[in-house]
């Protein structure tokens, strides 16, 4: 049985202490020297090999469970150590480091942040969980570890150390407020949801009957009605339109958006976006996301394609949980590019701290691409500014101060 390549050693045995009783033993031949000699130097042995082995065969591996968690809430990591060996650990201590953003879920005062110790004893082919919850009281992506374990021989003169690395994940998305629901029709032909005025007739979902007129298409004549009512009728349908959004995140606190950054409010325009976007995938719509901001973890711009279903609600909120407060360039340039690539008559909804000149042509220049639009402001939007989006058929809208609070 061989030990850990990375195994480090500390301590040692007075190994010149058995020499010279042994030595002594040899000379005088005392029955009490010889026994002395003799115990020393079984004690030597037992040192030697049970420091060596100390962690042979002894492996670990961490898991955080839950791996997505909403900021603020207390995963649990995981800790298995599995001794492999006949020979018991009359004790293991091992710490688990933590990055900064995850810390002990009760520190006391005084007590440290950056790990977690624990230890234990553990007897030969054992395999011992250990469960540490952790906080993550902000929203980001994080992977804790290494794994540092420690033991010794049975009779305390040495110990061997070894650090196990361990990265595993965990995302933490944003924290959820008390935001309401906003939602526009869309000008794509998809018939989705019923609606007082939209752009295409649903055939399933059948309202009544009418005269019929000339120009009416023959398919739509309702021919047991007409049979019954003696005169031909047309079949009536509810209008429906679809309700796809996809959301423009802008982290930019200023129009100069090379600027430092205002954390606060990019907290708040990632948080309100993540909002919105779980309310409208749990009504059922397609949600897509475009952001001028940078992943903290890849340091590149992230963006999520319109689709349905969790698969796109979670990679929408965990681009909103890595993102960081720095923005790429300005939203104005960034939502312009990305023209080409929206779905034609999608709905189009910019979440910004605040809005600027730019940002609103921007918009106006996305209207007339034959999109709807509607600029959800963590500030007040100047008075002629929003008569001039309105004017253009830009929709506006402020979070309230009890909006921006988190949701209980």
């Amino acid at each position: 049985m061989e030990t850990h390549p990375l195994d480090g050693r500390t301590g040692r045995f007075p190994w010149q202490v058995v020499v010279i009783c042994i030595a002594a033993a040899a000379i005088s031949r005392a029955p009490a020297l010889i026994v002395l000699a003799f115990g020393s130097l079984i004690t030597w042995i037992v040192v030697e090999i049970t420091g060596r082995l100390a962690l042979a065969a002894v492996d670990a591996r961490v898991t955080l469970l839950p791996d997505r968690i909403v900021a603020g809430e207390l995963p649990v990591a995981t800790v298995e150590v599995t001794n492999r060996k006949p020979l018991p650990l009359p004790w293991l201590d091992a710490r688990l480091f933590l990055v900064e953003g995850v810390e002990p879920p009760n520190p006391a005062p005084g007590s440290p942040r950056g790990w977690i110790d624990f230890g234990f004893p553990m007897r030969g082919r054992e395999r011992v969980l250990v469960r540490l919850p952790v906080r993550v009281p902000a929203r980001g992506a994080y992977a804790i570890g290494p794994l540092r374990l420690r033991a010794g021989d049975w009779l305390g003169f040495t110990q061997t150390e070894r650090t196990v690395s361990l990265a595993p994940e965990i995302i933490a998305y944003p924290t959820p407020l008390s935001a309401r629901d906003r939602a526009l029709a869309s000008l794509r032909p998809l018939a989705e949801t019923a609606t007082r005025r939209g752009l295409v007739p649903d055939p399933l979902r059948f309202r009544g009957v009418r005269p019929h007129r000339r120009g009416d298409a023959r398919k739509e004549i309702h021919w047991k009605a007409s049979a019954r009512l003696g005169d031909l009728q047309t079949k009536l349908y509810e209008p429906a339109t679809s309700l796809d959004s996809i959301y423009l995140v802008n982290v930019a606190s200023y129009e100069q958006y090379w600027i430092q950054a205002d954390p606060e409010a990019a907290e708040l325009v990632v948080s309100a976006a993540a909002e919105l976007i779980r309310l409208a995938a749990a009504a059922g719509r397609q949600v897509g996301l475009v952001t001028n901001g940078l992943d903290n973890l890849t340091h590149e711009r992230p963006r999520s394609a319109l689709g349905r279903g969790p698969r796109s609600q979670t990679r929408s909120l965990e681009i909103l949980a890595r993102l960081g407060p720095y923005a790429v360039g300005a939203p104005e340039t960034v939502f312009l590019r990305e023209r080409g690539r929206l779905p034609w008559g999608a709905t189009l909804i910019i979440v910004t701290p605040r809005l600027g000149q730019g940002l609103a042509n921007a918009a106006v220049a996305l209207r007339r691409a034959h999109h709807r639009v509607l600029i959800v402001s963590v500030a007040e939007i100047p008075a002629a500014l929003g008569a001039h989006l309105y004017a253009q058929g830009v929709s506006c809208d402020v979070l309230t101060q009890r909006e921006r609070s988190a949701a209980v």
